[in-house]
């Protein structure tokens, strides 16, 4: 679910999970969080 919902790497969403520690409050936390930001902060350009 976060993986196909934040469009990240799996080794992304184990460290969502992980830093949650089984509590699923702050794993959601996290995950509205994380959604939040993907949308209020513009794509890393390079030059």
């Amino acid at each position: 679910f976060l993986k196909i919902k934040l469009e990240c790497s799996d080794m992304y969403a184990q460290k969502l999970i992980d830093e949650a520690q089984g509590d699923e409050n702050k794993l959601y936390d996290l995950f509205i969080q994380k959604l939040a930001e993907r949308h209020t902060r513009p794509a890393i350009v390079e030059y």
